[in-house]
């Protein structure tokens, strides 16, 4: 069988059961790679369908006399809403069941081989090969499908292992794995721990990949007997097995959308099919090449893309949708990355690195790259290969091309000049020798569709980029957008179950190029719930504001706050601090030196009394002389005497 070939998707091939208009059809035939020929079983009417048109048969409600659960279209668990652990247990296993699954036909013989290698029953693996085909990494999990009743190991007798396994076993010494476990019974014996079996640790040391341990232990020789030789591509298989991807930065400025002023030369990342040289998808962006970029590549390549061009209004075919089986990329971080390596592992895609500092492919995409970048230079706001060449030209004055206008510009050429043009080393066009490898020739027979993607929005949660965030009365914060979705009030505020006194945190997966959603995993649940964008916070709802990407409407705002900052008189600023300075200074001084007197200053018009009402000190009586103590009156002696006049007369 083709093991996981089907994993998320469905074969589309002459006899098998297919969805279609809501009923399931039989394939008889494929007429192109674009249209099939289906089969009613209830009248055998044939009918002529479009690939886009087909679905999975398990969406078909249908009453199944075997009572499948997938026939009524329930969502398997989100990974990423398991633990590390858990995960780390579906990859250590996925790694096992790997073997059996590249196999073409899969016997109980080599199903057994392998159980005896890992020290596991032919039962368990059947099992585990089972689940994983029905839903992938969370099939491996114990909680939702793994085998009952295991063992679990001590966390730290698990950390023993594993680094004895580090530090002993994997180097030039080449001990043997009795050697191995001798030392994890002395460390779990001083430690008081329980001594795993012998067999667990020679479980562990299978677990370690083939290749990692030849290198490791001083045979890098037997490490490299499988890969190519340098200077040569093994030969594809079939359409998409492999693709090639790579990242280069266009010899071209674009500008803003909102002035047209110039932002910078964007970022390409594309796909090539090296059996039949076609473009398999690409994305654009302003950031340098992560593994975000390399896994929205991934999706445009596998998904439909008529409603992608009808959205560009671009005319044309293009093709090519499916499973990719294998890619092959470079060595650099941006295929390293979390996201591109989980997604990948999700959808049992092949993800191949180059060795390092041993080049051996990638001419072909470098190619292409090289082409795209001939196709721009002619256009205006170019930058040329070198400044050598670019000479007086003024590339930034010249500069007229947003971003989604070099996207229309690459898509147009991609599928009405590219695909249609003929080949030099296929000695045809690319879309030809694509439908030549699909439908057979009358002396070859042809390798038939890929495998199709039974759920296009599950394929591309699994490949967009994540972050943590809180939920509050508003909704989520996201960038400078809030999104909001009435499912998601009972976890305002919630407080973090491990730390009460913080608030929780939770997955929140974007976008990267539109803003507009969010998807909010629900931790309970274990799915997706989408939440929309606050059409108060969202600038506009136009097309112009969709067609805006996420770094554009950041880098736009980063734009406009340096404007504010270039505006401000820095100068005045400056000015203003100095006196303000000076002031403080003088208040300081000026305070410090009465307080060291102990007694505030008398001011000149006046003593003690001198801060009273002028109507108090005119009442003040004059000092009596010696003469006069005897008299309390006689300081009154002759002062003019008026009557007091209740009416306000004298």
């Amino acid at each position: 069988m083709e093991a996981n070939a089907e994993l998320g998707g469905f074969a589309v091939r002459p006899g098998v059961l297919i969805g279609f208009k809501g009923r399931l059809y039989k394939v008889r035939r494929l007429l192109t790679p674009e249209r099939i020929l289906l089969e009613d079983p209830a009248n055998q009417q044939s009918e002529v369908a479009l690939i886009d048109q087909l679905t999975h048969p398990s969406k078909v409600q249908v009453d199944l006399p075997t009572g499948n659960s997938d026939a009524e279209g329930a969502k398997r668990p989100e990974l990423l809403a398991y633990s590390d652990e858990e995960i780390k247990q579906a990859e250590q296993r996925l790694e096992l069941i790997t073997p059996l699954l590249m196999l073409a036909r899969r016997t109980r013989k080599d199903v057994g081989a392998a159980a005896q290698a890992a020290g596991k029953s032919v039962g368990t693996l059947y099992g585990w090969l089972r689940d994983y085909q029905a839903s992938g990494m969370v099939g491996l999990i114990d909680e939702v499908r793994g085998p009952k009743g295991g063992v679990q190991l001590d966390p730290r007798v698990e950390e023993i292992i594993q680094d004895v396994i580090e530090s002993l076993y994997l180097n030039s010494q080449q001990l043997i794995p009795k050697d191995i476990f001798e030392e994890v019974e002395q460390r779990c014996e001083l430690e008081n721990k329980p001594v795993p079996h012998i067999n667990t640790v020679r479980n562990r040391i299978a677990a370690v990949p083939r290749d990692v341990q030849s290198r490791r232990r001083g045979h890098p020789e037997q490490a490299d007997r499988n890969l190519p030789t340098p200077g040569t591509f093994p030969v594809p298989v079939n359409p998409l097995n492999p693709v090639q991807m790579d990242h280069v930065q266009l010899d071209m400025l674009a500008v803003y959308s909102d002035t047209r002023q110039p932002w910078g030369r964007p970022w390409l990342t594309l796909l090539i099919c090296v059996k039949t040289r076609m473009i398999v998808g690409f994305y654009l962006s302003m950031l340098r090449p992560s593994s975000v970029a390399a896994g929205m590549a991934l999706v445009m390549g596998m998904l439909p893309k008529k409603d992608y061009l009808g959205s560009l209004g671009v005319s044309g075919s293009w093709p090519v949708q499916g499973k990719i089986r294998k890619v092959h990329c470079d060595n650099a971080k941006e295929f390293r990355g979390e996201a591109l390596r989980f997604g990948c592992r999700e959808h049992g895609i092949d993800l191949e690195l180059r060795p390092v500092k041993k080049p051996r492919y990638g001419a072909h995409i470098e190619r292409m790259v090289g082409n795209i970048n001939a196709m721009l230079r002619k256009k205006p706001g170019t930058t040329f290969s070198n400044p050598q060449q670019r000479g007086t030209y003024d590339s930034r004055k010249k500069s007229a091309y947003t971003l989604w206008e070099i996207e229309v510009e690459v898509a147009d050429w991609v599928v009405n000049h590219y695909h249609v043009n003929k080949h030099r080393e296929l000695k045809m066009p690319p879309r030809n020798a694509w439908e030549k490898e699909i439908m057979g020739t009358a002396t070859a027979p042809g390798a038939g569709l890929p495998i199709q993607i039974a759920d296009p929005q599950k394929l591309k949660l699994d490949f967009l980029p994540f972050v943590k965030r809180v939920v509050t009365p508003s909704g989520v914060r996201n960038g400078k957008q809030d999104y909001y979705h009435e499912a998601i009030n009972r976890w305002v505020n919630a407080p973090d179950p491990d730390h009460p006194t913080e608030k929780r945190k939770f997955i929140i997966k974007y976008h990267p190029r539109y803003p507009r959603n969010v998807w909010f995993l629900d931790p309970e649940l274990k799915q997706y719930q989408k939440l929309d964008c606050d059409p108060r916070t969202a600038g506009g709802d136009g097309t112009d504001w969709d067609r805006m990407s996420v770094e554009e409407l950041m880098a736009i705002d980063a734009r406009d706050h340096a404007q504010g900052d270039a505006m401000e008189d820095k100068q005045a600023k400056r000015a203003y601090r100095a006196r303000s300075a000076e002031r403080q200074a003088q208040a300081v001084a000026a305070t410090k030196r009465a307080r060291t007197k102990g007694k505030a200053p008398v001011p000149p018009s006046g003593g003690p009394n001198a801060d009273h009402s002028r109507i108090e000190t005119q009442m003040e009586p004059q000092t009596a002389t010696a003469q006069d103590t005897g008299n309390p009156f006689s300081a009154f002696a002759g002062k003019t005497i008026r009557s007091f006049n209740v009416s306000g007369g004298q």
